[in-house]
């Protein structure tokens, strides 16, 4: 069986923290370690998480969640890295399941598919009924369709997201994290080669909080940091060149004059 380290960025989440590692820490299968890497939080986010035994806090003193991230994926000591947000509430056989997922993706390797590098499942928003389903559907159905309309692969999703660390260990230093303004998941998978693949497991699931959607600005600012991270990316590895060389699609050749 993997070993697994959970990484939760973390900038005053107090409250929504630590129902978070309240779900996590009380797994069926036992994570080997979990992280939570403070990003200069105000509130008593620090002391939440020194709260649950076992729990180990990394201080990341550059703000933004792109450090953040960066700094739990350098410490993390798992053979699978678990990324999630604070905000996140996963059922109690999670993490049994995501391995059931990795042995699954594994599987497909040994079959003559791509290298899988990492497993990425799906989330619900606490919305009850219909509203919440619809919600669901159209922010992560958007994110999916476009983002991954662009790869050629399922894009990582970062509130349920594992990978195995060999590979961040080798693309760590080509992804740029100091421009803030990208969305850290978004950013990653760009790194995925035309030999490697994302594994999507659909019924894979978290429920967390919805405050991705409450306010205008707040759904146009993450709306204008995933247009920056695509634009960012874009200037070396544009669709129709990256959707080539992963065979997705087929460019006619030119002949000669």
């Amino acid at each position: 069986m993997k070993s697994i380290s959970i990484v939760i960025p973390c900038f005053n989440d107090a409250v929504l923290l630590e129902r978070a590692l309240a779900s996590l820490t009380r797994q069926s299968v036992p994570a080997d370690e979990v992280l939570v890497v403070d990003n200069n939080s105000t509130d008593n986010s620090v002391e939440v998480a020194r709260s649950f035994p076992g729990v180990q806090v990394i201080t990341e003193p550059r703000q933004g969640i792109t450090h953040a991230t960066r700094a739990g994926f350098d410490a993390a000591t798992g053979e699978l890295i678990f990324r999630t947000d604070a905000d996140v509430v996963a059922p109690p056989d999670f993490l049994a399941r995501l391995l059931d997922a990795w042995d699954a993706a594994e599987r497909s390797e040994t079959a003559g598919g791509r290298r899988v590098v990492a497993v990425t499942g799906s989330a619900e928003f606490e919305i009850d009924g219909l509203p919440g389903r619809l919600a669901t559907a159209a922010y992560l159905g958007a994110y999916r369709a476009s983002v991954g309309s662009a790869l050629g692969h399922h894009p990582f999703y970062g509130t349920n997201l594992s990978l195995r660390s060999e590979w961040w260990r080798d693309v760590r230093t080509r992804v740029d994290f100091d421009d803030t303004r990208v969305h850290d998941d978004m950013h990653l998978s760009f790194q995925v080669s035309p030999a490697e693949t994302v594994w999507y497991q659909r019924d894979l699931v978290v429920r967390m909080d919805p405050r991705a959607l409450r306010g205008t600005r707040q759904i146009l600012r993450r709306f204008s940091r995933g247009m920056h991270t695509m634009a960012v990316n874009f200037r070396t590895q544009p669709p129709p060149r990256r959707l080539t060389e992963r065979g997705v699609i087929h460019l006619p050749k030119r002949g000669p004059r």
